[in-house]
């Protein structure tokens, strides 16, 4: 019931008058907040619309311009193509013309040719000989000038109208410039071209020449044609978001302008407008919003001030209900028994109750999402901050979850990544902030989590919300190169299920972690790949220094012995002759060991350079087998070949295919039995050729087997009696897969083993011709007659070559221990031929060629590189410096004595 009317009409009246008002406010607030993210986005918009329109604008006058320059060079190649004007035939050139008067087009005053002195041959609109040029600034840059030039903007001297002249130099047939080629271009044209562009009374376009010169500008042409840019202009900074610059505009206030280069001409076209004229349009919608939402608020407070009057004695007896309202009792109502009209005023108090209770609820779930948007926003930022500073995968995971808790988006949220094994939590982030690793459903029974959101967040690839175990989840899908890889999962209140909005956001969120997990494994890669190349490139050089290392004293090694094993002495004494000869082999199997290393490398680093050519396969089968056949006859082996006679042609690598079949049948006669069998055969088919390498030694097991191409790996016959590395069949099957073919193995422990080694293959015709034996090698050593220059710093080296060369009495060797002294002994010598290690002292033998080629007394000297560095890029380098051949150390004297007679042949 109420209670009786009391006075105190003028608090009553204040108290209904500052509830309406609350109640008029609380409905503006979100109005104004809409209003002005409405307003922003139109702002946004016109800014967006106004630019584009500005750089369209500022694109047409480049295209305009460009195409009269265009249309203009080629008037002047025309011209210039002419054999009258070639040859300066003033009435040739005068008719080609046309006569005075005679240019069509009206965007050029005047074209002539002018004499390199200046004067006039022939022209449009002047008499020849009639105004000499020479001293214009124009004429002496386009005489210098290989090609077009354009001038600066000045009045021509004959139209006197502002031009721009283009010139073109004319040569004769000899190639030499005789004259000069000038169109004087109307720059009004050119205005007349650029004026419908013109967008506004203060909107402006115009060319720029080298960014400091207006060709023109329009408005007030005449004004800017030929005066300097503005510094505020050249200075004016570009938009981060269009391609548009703001800065202070010649009539000194703030304008905008887009800049379209033409960088054939050197020119620039400019179109502006003030920066005011970009927000006119949203600016006057503002103040429309502003005047309307003010006109609103007034018209509010004014009615809530006139209810409040009117109403104030007709409400005294519902005073103690308005008391009690403003008290706080929000569950009282006015008594609608009281009679007349003070009742239908206490129903209408009540509904207007009822309805700000609406407004109000709308009001709290209105700023809870403002609250929900800000928080994610905040996440959004951290995550994006996070990724700038390009933390980790794991460090960004804990950035999320704890963002998200700190930020009140979450009251616990985790890392669900999906494996192949299932579900894995990397981090949870609870509310009390712990963080870490976890087992999933650490901290709550397996049933609190929803793992079954996280599958259908993953699959769907877009954000999942739920309410699972009286609590509200979230799941967040991420992705890491396009697939799938998990989700965020956080738990939320019941309230703060996702919205359009806020699954756009979350979206984003989403995506924000795909790309910082995408930009890691990119980080990793190119760190990995930056490390595999320094590794290579160290290992590549080790490689080159421990084999030249290894082939230096290896060279005298096997140097002198070849030399003691040629003695009488050592052919008179087998006991010394077999010793030598366990030298020789002791060293060239060590030879082999240092370059089957040196193969492993370039393999691994992909550096094998294949010379693929034409080759007929049975004929270097043939040869390959039958090279293994003194081997074959020491360990008591039958080697048999069942080779076609016809030839077999594959495009392939011929060396690469002798060091497989040599491999191949070098392992068949090592790991055979004494009395054993070899058998090389071949089978050409239609599209492939197929060689067997058979043998009846020991075989493998299948465990063997499944080892084989294991480099290093000798599969269990490490303490045998056979030498051996483990890597021959490493590189074989290598080089198998790099010439495009197939490397096959049966084997039967104990019974032997079958190779077989497949290439693409073509069948020819023709019968295999034989090739002639060879008839007994003369003695060349006696013949040979020449000096020869060695360049070697390693004294053992020198001795070794000195020794060798006694057995050639007409050659002449001369030693030089450092680069420096070689050239010298070069120049006053001349020899026949220079023997060069590419390792010296004081230079490197790379340095020693490129000097001998450009001293002209040296530039012919025939020069061999006699090295122990024997990488593919070690050659090449020395052959492409100048040396006509690379002969590699440890030296095989047998090969030496061959090569230098073909070396000595070829001396003029």
């Amino acid at each position: 019931m109420a209670q009786p009317v009391r006075p105190g009409g003028t608090a009553a009246s204040s108290f209904l008058l500052t509830r309406l008002v609350l109640i008029v406010a609380a409905v503006a607030a979100p109005l104004l907040l809409l209003l002005v993210v409405t307003l922003q986005a139109d702002r946004r918009d016109a800014e967006k619309e106004a630019f584009g329109a500005l750089k369209g604008r500022a694109d047409k006058a480049a295209e305009e311009v460009y195409d009269i320059l265009e249309q203009a060079d080629h008037l002047l190649m025309f011209m210039a193509s002419r054999p009258g004007v070639r040859k300066l035939d003033s009435g040739a050139c005068q008719n080609l013309m046309g006569g005075p008067g005679s240019l069509s087009n009206s965007a050029y005053t005047n074209l002539g040719l002018l004499a390199p002195n200046g004067s006039m041959v022939c022209s449009t609109n002047a008499k020849p000989g009639l105004v000499d040029f020479s001293g214009e600034a124009w004429f002496v840059q386009g005489m210098a000038a290989a090609g077009l030039s354009l001038s600066k903007p000045l009045r021509g001297p004959i139209s006197q109208r502002m031009v721009l002249y283009l010139t073109r130099p004319v040569t004769n047939e000899a190639g030499q410039r005789v004259a000069l080629l000038a169109l004087a271009l109307d720059l009004a044209y050119v205005n007349t071209k650029l004026a419908p562009l013109l967008d506004g009374p203060d909107s402006s376009v115009g060319i720029r020449q080298g960014q400091r010169i207006f060709l023109t500008r329009l408005p007030e042409p005449e004004r800017w044609m030929g005066q300097e840019v503005p510094k505020t202009l050249l200075d004016a900074p570009e938009l981060a978001s269009v391609p548009v610059r703001v800065g202070v505009g010649v009539s000194g206030s703030p304008r905008a302008f887009a800049v379209t280069p033409m960088k054939k001409y050197d020119l620039e076209a400019i179109a502006g407008m003030p920066s005011d004229f970009v927000y006119a349009d949203a600016n006057a919608q503002a103040l429309h919003g502003a005047a309307a939402a003010a006109a609103a608020i007034v018209l509010g407070v004014g009615a809530a001030v006139f209810f409040a009057r009117r109403l104030t004695a007709a409400l005294r007896s519902i005073t103690d209900t308005a008391r009690a309202l403003s008290a706080g009792a929000t569950n009282v109502r006015a008594d609608t028994a009281l009679p007349g009209e003070f009742g239908e005023v206490a129903s209408e108090f009540n509904r207007l109750m009822d309805r700000n209770d609406q407004k109000a609820a709308d009001l709290r779930t209105s700023n809870a999402h403002a609250v929900r948007v800000r928080q994610i926003y905040e996440t959004l930022s951290q995550t994006g901050q996070a990724i700038a500073h390009r933390v980790s995968g794991a460090g960004l995971f804990h950035v999320v979850c704890d963002v998200a808790t700190r930020a009140g988006l979450a009251t616990d949220a985790r890392v669900v990544v999906a494996t192949a094994q299932g579900l894995r939590t990397e981090v949870i982030a609870p509310a009390d902030g712990t963080q870490g690793p976890q087992p999933e459903g650490a901290g709550q029974t397996p049933d609190a989590v929803p793992l079954h959101l996280v599958v259908e967040a993953v699959e769907s690839g877009t954000p999942r919300h739920a309410v699972h175990a009286d609590a509200g989840w979230i799941a967040v899908p991420f992705s890491t190169s396009g697939r799938p890889a998990g989700a965020i999962l956080m738990r939320v209140s019941e309230g703060a299920m996702l919205d359009d909005e806020t699954a756009g956001l979350m979206t984003e969120l989403g995506r924000d972690i795909s790309f910082g997990l995408d930009l890691e494994r990119h980080r990793e890669a190119e760190a990995a790949l930056s490390a595999a190349e320094a590794a290579n490139l160290a290992k590549s050089t080790f490689l080159s220094h421990v084999s030249h290392e290894l082939k230096t004293p290896l060279n005298a090694v096997l140097g002198f012995a070849q030399l003691a094993r040629s003695t009488p002495c050592a052919e008179a004494d087998s006991e010394v002759r077999g010793s030598l000869d366990q030298v020789l082999a002791a060293g060239r199997q060590l030879r082999l060991i240092i370059d089957d290393l040196m193969d492993v490398s370039l393999i691994e680093s992909g550096g094998v350079a294949l010379d693929m050519a034409e080759i007929n396969v049975a004929e270097v089968a043939k040869a390959t087998t039958q090279q293994q056949e003194p081997a074959a006859r020491t360990l008591g082996i039958s080697l048999k070949l069942d080779i076609t006679t016809e030839p077999v042609e594959v495009v392939t690598d011929g060396v690469r295919v002798r060091q497989i079949l040599t491999n191949l049948v070098s392992n068949a006669l090592k790991y055979n039995r004494p009395g054993g069998t070899v058998t090389v055969s071949m089978e050409p088919q239609a599209e492939r050729v197929h060689i067997r390498v058979e043998d009846t030694g020991q075989g493998m097991s299948p465990a063997q087997l499944k080892g084989l191409f294991q480099a290093f790996n000798r599969l269990g016959r490490e303490r045998s009696a056979v030498e051996g590395t483990g890597i021959g069949l490493f590189i074989t099957k290598r080089l198998v897969d790099l010439l495009g073919g197939t490397l096959t193995f049966e084997s039967v422990e104990g019974e032997g083993t079958v190779v077989t080694f497949c290439l693409p293959t073509r069948l020819a015709a023709s019968p295999l011709q034989e090739p002639p034996a060879d008839a007994d090698p003369p003695d060349r050593r006696r013949e040979l007659a020449a000096s020869v220059v060695y360049i070697e710093d390693n004294p053992v080296n020198v001795i070794l070559l000195e020794q060798w060369f006694r057995r050639y009495p007409g050659i002449a060797l001369t030693t030089a221990e450092t680069g420096h002294a070689g050239l010298a002994a070069c120049h006053e010598l001349k020899p026949d031929l220079v023997l060069l290690d590419m390792q010296l002292p004081d230079m490197t033998g790379v340095e020693v060629l490129k000097q001998l080629r450009q001293n002209p007394r040296t530039a012919d000297l025939r020069v061999v590189a006699l090295s122990a560095n024997t990488l593919p890029a070690d050659i090449q380098e020395a052959l492409t410096a100048g040396a006509m051949a690379y002969w590699p150390k440890p030296v095989d004297f047998d090969r030496m004595e061959t090569d230098l007679a073909e070396v000595l042949a070829d001396r003029p």
